[in-house]
């Protein structure tokens, strides 16, 4: 069966705390301002999946990301690339406990 990802899609904000209960991804479609990523809210269980997905306004924008995330094997995004689309993809670590990021890829 298919699997249906609940997204969540705003223009732009300066903050971002993810609900992990209504929402598995992220979209933030014309980044206006420069970013922090908050530690999600909710109930989140090991091996819940957390996708983000940032595009700026044609300037670069600076990414800040709460220590619950951490990078492995991936260096986690600190600015957007100009009138690029990024995409940024996380698992729950219920043993650290916190995000790992795992996966990081850009436009070309």
């Amino acid at each position: 069966s298919r699997l249906i990802v609940r997204t969540s899609s705003a223009a732009s904000a300066a903050t971002l705390t993810p609900n992990v209960n209504a929402y598995d991804m992220y979209c933030l479609n014309a980044m206006a301002a420069d970013l922090t990523v908050n530690a999600p809210i909710g109930d989140p269980v090991d091996g819940d999946r957390l996708t983000f997905r940032f595009l700026d306004n044609g300037t670069s924008r600076l990414i800040t990301w709460n220590p619950i995330y951490t990078a492995i094997g991936v260096s986690a995004p600190t600015a957007t690339t100009i009138s690029k689309i990024t995409y940024v993809g996380c698992i729950y670590n219920a043993h650290s406990p916190g995000w790992d990021i795992i996966a990081v890829t850009t436009q070309v």
